[in-house]
């Protein structure tokens, strides 16, 4: 009997949905050249993707990388299970062996593009905090790859979409467990979770380590 059951703590929820909001937020404020508040949230982001990673490593089952990364013929094989549309005996708990993939795409194309930002600049009057340490000509490229990248994360998120709406059709619905916690599971299937406070408790403090090295100036100015 399946009943719900809690797969994603508070803090891999709330990871995912303020990823999301300050990719958008970057965005706009790069388009309309808002750089203060660009920095801003990509130090928030930064913050967050750190504690992710280590949340990979210390947080829950459904958010560790043992749990979601798996090898490339387990991942081959999901897919033709899922072509064949005879899914896997064992229910899915956390990211599917193909999603984890996905995960582990965004870590690395969010992991550069926030880099890169640190030594990027906008040849007029803005650059990240780690550009003068570099020749112009460095910084220069890092600019290049910092727009070049953005688009393959672009390219990820409409993969990612899409698959969600694959799923959907599929009558599997991806979005209601990462909002709410849970999923219908038979309870011997239940994985051990962390408390998402510790998690956002280590983000507080990488936090405040980024803002005491990189965004003392920027933050007062906004608020």
């Amino acid at each position: 009997m399946k009943t719900p059951t809690p797969i994603w703590d508070g803090f891999v929820r709330g990871y995912h949905w303020l990823q999301a909001l300050s990719v958008v937020g970057l965005w706009y404020t790069g388009t309309e050249g808002l750089m203060d508040w660009h920095f801003a949230i990509a130090y928030l982001l930064l913050a967050l993707l750190l504690t992710r990673l280590l949340w990979g490593l210390i947080g829950s089952d459904t958010a560790r990388f043992h749990h979601f990364v798996h090898s490339p013929g387990k991942v081959i094989d999901y897919l033709r299970s899922i072509r064949r549309n005879t899914g896997d005996a064992t229910p899915v708990v956390g990211h599917n062996p193909a999603g984890g993939y996905m995960v582990i795409t965004f870590f690395l194309l969010l992991g550069f593009q926030l880099t890169s930002g640190l030594f990027a600049n906008d040849d007029i009057v803005s650059e990240g905090p780690l550009a003068r340490y570099v020749s112009a000509d460095t910084s220069s490229l890092f600019t290049l790859l910092h727009a070049l990248n953005f688009n393959l994360i672009l390219a990820a998120i409409g993969l990612h979409l899409g698959a969600i709406m694959l799923y959907l059709f599929k009558k599997e619905n991806l979005i209601k467990p990462m909002i709410v916690g849970t999923k219908p599971l038979p309870a011997a299937s239940a994985p051990k979770l962390r408390n998402g406070l510790l998690g956002w408790v280590i983000f507080a403090g990488i936090g405040a380590v980024l803002y005491v090295n990189f965004a003392q100036d920027i933050i007062p100015y906004l608020f």
